[in-house]
């Protein structure tokens, strides 16, 4: 079974996952005078080392060039004596399945006794949603059944398991001396921190979601802070960056954002992983890619997006006019990240002035085009940035962000922006689709075909608590029924320093 399922996804996946930042596996190499790592197209697996005790951790694909990256290494494959494996998938049990070369046959494997019941054929291995059973994995090895919290020494190493179940029933993290937490599938490094697995391949995703912040809440309980390696994308030693978006679950079926230069555009090639440079230095950790202020998507659809968006029209008029309820005819009000101008031009006849801006300047000519159509004089659109507005502190009575926020990498920064240049006893006006609650997802489909993605997917509940949770007083709330429903919250700015 190894060997089909290894050339299938080296042929299948690489052409389903091309292109959307995904994998981003380590080289060869070390990490540091303990961990190395060998790679295996998109995967990795590592070895850790003290004194004369060796570790395995996961065995990978049915791979037929580990023995050789393993002695790019120094490490000999009839030195491997005890295998630690996360979970049963193939890319991590390939080279210890019934049908593999054999390089550790008279290895001791490590697993959960939860996850065993997939190697007995009591639970079969479900992907793609559940639609999808893989055939059952076989492993002749002696085998050491764990459970949550189990700890024992292999050697002078110390291993600590723990059950973080939903990529499989029974998957285990080993936090390795104190000081290394080794995990599988469990987490996925993005270019803005670390989240849930990939979607399509987990039993349950909000089980995943829990055991991932059951295990934050261990590690920062004991005052543990280890480097947090993954099986895919990479290792820090920042926790604050491994465990950055613990409610969230990477989306397999779009591309990631932001855009990450260093990941590979198919991360099957491993044309870069070679001897030379496996011995040249260490791996350096994962970094934070700072959210890209490229507008150009946005300035491609500058000139199609109000038809693109006409079947929400409806529920904008309503939204634009449940705000003016709030806003006085003398008010001074900013439009963040405008787009075309909908709400600044349909909240202008109700104010004294409305300032817009939007950081892509062929939305902001769209807007100019709006306003001069309208006869509007007393709307004025320039281009600026929703994260880094270009105003005083308390500089309007007023400001709208429409429906923005779902699309940033980091929208706490936009609400305390919005937040400083409204003087205090203002008002912010935040009308955001809550696509969790669509009936219809065709349409968010096909949306999403066309790069309109979303960051960020609440329900009402949730974006209020968003709100909520990130300083904003939500002081009345309103919903409106259309193709993607809409939530518009109104809030007051306190009292600031």
């Amino acid at each position: 079974m190894s060997r089909q399922a290894s050339e299938f996804q080296y042929k299948a996946m690489s052409l389903m996952y091309r292109g959307k930042e995904i994998f981003k596996p380590l080289n060869t190499g070390w990490i540091d005078e303990h961990v190395a790592c060998v790679r295996e197209f998109v995967a990795n697996i590592f070895f850790y080392r003290k004194g004369s005790d060796l570790l395995m951790i996961d065995a990978g694909y049915n791979y037929d060039r580990l023995g050789e990256k393993m002695r790019w290494l120094g490490i000999d494959p009839a030195d491997v004596h005890d295998i630690l494996i996360t979970h049963q998938d193939t890319d991590h049990v390939g080279a210890i399945e019934r049908d593999a070369p054999g390089l550790f046959r008279k290895a001791t494997i490590y697993v959960g006794g939860v996850e065993n019941r997939y190697l007995t054929g009591e639970v079969r291995r479900r992907v793609s949603w559940g639609a999808y059973k893989l055939p059952q994995v076989y492993i002749d090895n002696e085998k050491v059944l764990l459970e949550d919290g189990q700890t024992f020494y292999v050697g002078d190493i110390k291993v600590e398991a723990l059950l973080v179940p939903g990529h499989t029933w029974g998957h285990m993290v080993y936090l390795v001396d104190d000081s290394y937490l080794f995990t599988g599938d469990t987490i996925w490094f993005g270019p803005d921190g670390g989240k849930s697995f990939l979607n399509g391949l987990a039993e349950d995703n909000k089980l995943a979601v829990r055991s991932l912040a059951r295990l934050e809440a261990l590690l920062r309980e004991r005052g543990i802070y280890p480097k947090v390696i993954t099986g895919h994308t990479g290792w820090t030693d920042d926790i604050d960056f491994a465990f950055a978006h613990t409610d969230e679950v990477c989306h397999s079926l779009y591309r990631q954002k932001p855009h990450d230069p260093s990941a590979p555009y198919d991360a099957y090639v491993e044309d870069d992983d070679t001897e030379k440079a496996a011995r040249a230095g260490l791996l350096g950790p994962v970094r934070r890619i700072a959210p890209s202020d490229d507008p150009s998507f946005w300035n491609r659809f500058a000139g199609i997006y109000d038809v693109a968006t006409s079947s929400g029209n409806t529920g904008l008029g309503q939204a634009a006019d449940y705000i003016a309820e709030f806003l006085d005819e003398h008010d001074v009000v900013l439009d963040a990240a405008c787009g075309t101008g909908a709400f600044a031009c349909s909240i202008a006849p109700h104010v004294g002035f409305v300032a817009a801006c939007d950081y892509a300047p062929k939305m902001v000519a769209a807007t100019q085009k709006k306003i001069q159509r309208l006869g509007l004089e007393s709307v004025a659109c320039s281009v600026g940035n929703i994260c880094a507005l270009d105003f005083s502190d308390d500089s309007f009575d007023a400001a709208i962000a429409g429906n923005v926020l779902h699309l940033l990498d980091d929208p706490q920064t936009a609400l305390e922006e919005l937040s400083r240049v409204v003087r205090p006893g203002g008002l912010v006006a935040i009308p955001n689709y809550v696509n969790a609650e669509a009936q219809d997802r065709t349409f968010l489909k096909l949306i999403g075909a066309a790069g309109f993605s979303p960051v960020h997917e609440w329900d009402e509940r949730g974006f209020l608590a968003f709100l909520e949770e990130n300083g904003m007083r939500v002081v009345e709330h309103r919903s409106f029924d259309a193709k993607q429903p809409l939530c518009v919250a109104i809030c007051r700015v306190g009292e600031k320093g």
